[in-house]
């Protein structure tokens, strides 16, 4: 762990996005730019080379074949209602399908976020996330969305001087404005133009110049949402397209469920460790849980010592700890232990947790430009004013005491002093009429994107099916056989299951 400042910026900035899950809700509604005024786009050609080596990932010793990435660009208009206008590079990569004879074409991916990189996925995560017959049959192709990595980023501040910013500063709504200045300073002119209605525009752009007549999209969490959007903009475009942890835009904007939800996700946590038998935090659910408060209120006003060089831990790494681990069943074992070390006085145990889950990020890097300027564009504050902004979290807080305000007040801070002109909510569900079925797929018990929102947007989408798992954390494929076969033999044979839309797989 680099220290709690560090981690500080993450609770304020990345977490509060994460509760966000890839929300945001442009309007549906805007007239898309005729295919005549964008033929210069769509007729581009794609020019494939080797990666930079500096980007690929070392080969691990046990790969008899690394992968070989390529990667290109493609050009897009800054402002789709100006096509003759600026335009802007996006930057693509690929992982080339393995049997070539028997190709499909592109599949293309959206990891999440918003702002996460889809360069960085499919360097890092497609190779061992998905099957080796997805790998054999589609090209992976990783796109950084506009406003994202090496997509005409959108640059902020860094994380040293959010870090900074936050020492010397706690009112968090002076904190969220300075940040909003530094966005307009350094990326005033690209800010009105990033958000899930152009990104799905230029999703388009991209099938037309790899030479797709339909897209086929395999998308994760926010990646849901622009997966929505494009099948409301371009819907007899749409190929096979699965969308896994499922984003509702109509309610994306629900802080108070989504802390909620991760609550909820804490108490499956713990009930799960009690169910095992001897579970190392006590014998009774209301009773650890009670520890687990007891234990963050002490944080508050003396940080716990973790160990020796180890800084000690105060309440928003705590809380922002056990939050990350709630995504993923397989941290929960460690999890347990290190809590009821801690409720025994003990720290070094969860501080050696928290350091192996360290996801602090580069101190110089752009501190989540991408997912503000995604979010905040989309979904400002209607009514901003300090006593309103005050009020949702404080709704917050109440519903969801231990996640509700530590990560709404960022977020609804953040949004509320956001630079850019806001796209209004079209007022209307995002449908897809036209397209063909649609493929959902969502844990029950995922906390960042609760199952409600999946089942939310089966009933909104004209036609979808939505599978289910039978389990907690965040991301459905692929935790096993069974969602991997749900997943796997629609993008491949376009086959969804019949009968039984349940799968029962646990993390590994």
């Amino acid at each position: 762990m680099r220290g709690s400042s560090s981690r500080l910026v993450v609770v304020g900035l990345a977490a509060g996005g994460v509760l966000l899950a890839g929300c945001g809700m442009g309007t549906a509604s805007r007239q898309v730019t005729s295919d005549d005024d964008l033929a210069r786009f769509h007729d581009q050609k794609v020019d494939w080379k080797p990666c930079p080596a500096a980007d690929v990932p070392q080969p691990q010793q046990d790969q008899d074949e690394p992968p070989e990435f390529e990667c290109a660009s493609v050009t897009v208009p800054l402002d789709y209602d100006r096509p003759d206008g600026k335009r802007i590079e996006l930057a693509l990569n690929r992982l080339p399908a393995t049997d070539r004879d028997h190709r499909l074409g592109p599949l293309l991916t959206n990891p999440g976020g918003p702002g996460e990189s889809g360069l960085e996925y499919v360097y890092q995560t497609a190779p061992d996330q998905l099957s080796s017959k997805l790998r054999a049959r589609y090209d992976i192709i990783g796109m950084d969305p506009r406003g994202v990595g090496r997509s005409s980023p959108v640059r902020c501040m860094t994380y040293r001087e959010y870090s900074r910013l936050q020492q010397r500063e706690t009112d968090p709504a002076k904190v969220a404005e300075a940040f909003a200045r530094s966005c307009e300073k350094k990326s005033g002119d690209l800010l009105p133009f990033v958000g899930s209605d152009n990104a799905a525009r230029d999703l388009d752009v991209v099938r037309a110049a790899l030479g797709a007549d339909k897209l086929d999209y395999l998308g994760f969490s926010y990646g849901t949402e622009l997966g929505q959007f494009y099948a409301e903009q371009f819907p007899r475009r749409v190929g096979r397209m699965a969308l896994d942890s499922v984003v509702n835009p109509t309610t994306a904007r629900d802080y108070a469920a989504r802390a909620v939800a991760f609550e909820t996700a804490l108490g499956v946590f713990v009930q799960s460790c009690l169910d095992k038998g001897h579970c190392p935090m006590g014998s009774r659910r209301a009773a650890v849980l009670a520890k687990i408060d007891g234990l963050v209120d002490r944080a508050r006003s003396k940080p716990l010592a973790t160990g020796r060089g180890t800084p000690p831990v105060g309440a928003e790494t705590l809380v922002q700890g056990i939050y990350q681990a709630m995504y993923q069943e397989g941290a929960w074992p460690a999890l347990s232990k290190a809590l009821a070390a801690a409720f025994a006085g003990d720290g070094r145990p969860l501080g050696a947790f928290l350091e192996a889950g360290d996801g602090s990020p580069d101190p110089d890097e752009d501190a989540v430009g991408g997912n503000s300027a995604v979010d905040c564009i989309q979904h400002r504050p209607e009514d901003r004013t300090p006593e309103a902004v005050r009020e949702s979290i404080a709704e917050a807080g109440r519903d969801a005491p231990l996640f509700g305000r530590e990560f709404a007040a960022g977020a609804i801070w953040r949004c509320a002093k956001w630079p850019a002109p806001s796209i209004p909510l079209a007022g209307r569900a995002l449908t897809a009429e036209g397209a063909p079925e649609i493929l959902l797929v969502n844990n029950r018990n995922d906390p960042a994107t609760p199952v409600s929102g999946a089942r939310g947007v089966e009933g909104q989408l004209a036609d979808a099916t939505l599978v289910t798992n039978d389990s907690g954390g965040h991301l459905f494929y692929p935790k096993g056989r069974c969602t991997q076969q749900v997943v796997d033999d629609f993008l491949l044979r376009g086959k969804l299951p019949a009968g039984n839309k349940t799968c029962h797989d646990r993390d590994a």
